[in-house]
């Protein structure tokens, strides 16, 4: 039998949701971080001929991004709306990425990339669901 405190801190926090707080949080900041990135480098982005509108994607990337980090957060602070919303917000997530790619794609390698997102994203929305269900991850929340 393992001892209590192996699955989670002394609050009783399993590191499930500590881990599943951390990797949201990453993914709320990797979309700051890009939003950042295509508003500085507007110019240059338009110079080499992106071919997708680069305010709008620096806005839609800083709306997911604050989402992200208030779902990392509320994970955290152990709020079941968080727990409630990872799902809908990760699907939404993951539907809007192929269906930006397949609108914006310009070469055929990026084409190619569709199927392989597509699938990619099936399997890490299979896991978070799987996660997500998890007694240890939802019995901490309020």
């Amino acid at each position: 039998m393992m001892h209590p405190s192996s699955h989670s801190d002394a609050r009783g926090r399993p590191w499930t949701l500590w881990t599943l707080s951390a990797i949201l949080t990453v993914f709320g900041a990797v979309n700051v971080a890009l939003a950042v990135d295509q508003t500085l480098g507007a110019a240059h982005y338009r110079a080499l001929g992106v071919s997708y509108p680069l305010i709008l994607r620096a806005v839609l990337a800083a709306g997911w991004g604050a989402g992200f980090l208030t779902l990392g957060w509320g994970l955290a602070r152990r709020r079941r709306w968080a727990w409630r919303w990872a799902w809908p917000l990760a699907c939404n997530y993951g539907v809007f990425n192929v269906l930006w790619l397949w609108a914006f794609a310009a070469s055929d390698y990026a084409r190619g990339r569709i199927p392989f997102l597509a699938a990619l994203t099936l399997i890490a929305l299979g896991v978070l669901g799987w996660v997500l269900r998890w007694r240890r991850v939802r019995a901490p929340l309020r």
